[in-house]
């Protein structure tokens, strides 16, 4: 199943999905909670979580530490990429973390 869009855009999900892949925005938050129900909600059904985000960006940077933080969620791997391009360079979209997540048995 993919689920395209902004969160707030997305239905509740329950089901156990099979892999969760957070892509991070760069627009500014807006007026909604940045960390929602929805949000947790796929991340707790997930078997495996991937979030890719560009550290140097607000959004990623305050939302990113606290998923990871969970106790529920257990990083399984992490990487942090310097993207050569000269279209991108000295943007903070050269500079990309990712970390696969796990629940936690």
């Amino acid at each position: 199943m993919h689920l395209s869009g902004p969160s707030a855009s997305i239905r509740q999900h329950q089901r156990r999905s099979g892999l969760v892949l957070l892509g991070y925005s760069p627009k500014p938050y807006g007026s909604r909670e940045p960390s929602g129900q929805l949000l947790s909600s796929l991340i707790n059904n997930a078997h495996n979580v991937v979030i890719d985000h560009a550290p140097e960006l607000d959004r990623a940077a305050s939302q990113v530490p606290s998923i990871v933080e969970r106790r529920t969620i257990s990083v399984r791997c992490s990487f942090e990429l310097l993207v050569a391009d000269e279209e991108i360079a000295g943007t903070p979209f050269a500079s990309r973390c990712v970390y696969i997540l796990h629940p936690c048995n």
